[in-house]
């Protein structure tokens, strides 16, 4: 009789990745990397690894990791943003807008004027609107969408998850959320964060965040994404 010996877990980066990757049963998509910069506008940025979550009647979903340096007098600093981008070919939300947990006044007010979006007042929330703001072109538009079981996902990752400058950029027909991460981290946070980027794209819909498309609309293909929809990676 033969016993098959158990794997030793490989503590390394690259080693959490394929185990994490195995277990979710993801599969290898670095040869979409170059397409993902591109959607993204993320120009020389580093996608490594990346990987591709598909099931059936689901959206394409990318996890990956984006390596980008910053240069000034003291020298080079590498930074690592950790990603979930969905890419649906049915409508996701109506409405474009961004959030992230609620920082101080000064600084959203520097992000409405470099955006040209105006903060979302969820009034009847108060709770939610202490701790998350929302980011639009239009303040009335996203109203529709949130409603209170989005917002109690919303609420959940970006602030109960604790992921460290964590965003999520919602468009028409994909989802970005992006982080901070070390290359020494554990693959938990991603696992959170990808459990509740899913929820939303299958309750945005559902909360009347969709559009209704003319004639079936157009699949989102190899379409970039609206510059005014992409996440900052610094």
């Amino acid at each position: 009789m033969f016993f098959r010996r158990k794997r030793r877990a490989d503590g390394t980066a690259i080693g959490r990745w394929h185990e994490f990757a195995e277990r979710l049963e993801l599969r290898d998509a670095s040869d979409v990397a170059e397409r993902i910069r591109r959607w993204l506008d993320l120009g020389d940025a580093e996608l490594s690894p990346v990987y591709l979550l598909q099931r059936t009647d689901m959206p394409a979903i990318y996890l990956y990791d984006s390596r980008t340096s910053r240069h000034g007098p003291t020298g080079s600093v590498r930074a690592l943003r950790r990603s979930v981008l969905v890419r649906s070919d049915d409508p996701i939300s109506h409405v474009a807008f961004r959030a992230w947990p609620r920082q101080n006044a000064v600084l959203e007010s520097l992000e409405a004027s470099r955006s040209g979006a105006v903060r979302v007042d969820v009034a009847d929330d108060p709770v939610f609107d202490a701790a998350v703001s929302v980011f639009a072109r239009d303040v009335r538009a996203p109203l529709r969408a949130l409603r209170p079981h989005v917002r109690e996902v919303l609420a959940r990752l970006l602030v109960e998850r604790g992921a460290p400058s964590i965003r999520i950029v919602v468009g028409e027909r994909h989802l970005v959320t992006t982080f901070d991460a070390a290359d020494g981290d554990a693959l938990t946070t991603l696992e959170e964060v990808l459990a509740d980027t899913l929820a939303l794209t299958a309750l945005l819909p559902s909360a009347g965040g969709a559009a209704t498309p003319a004639g079936g609309g157009s699949p989102a293909g190899d379409v970039p994404i609206a510059p005014d929809d992409r996440p900052e990676l610094h």
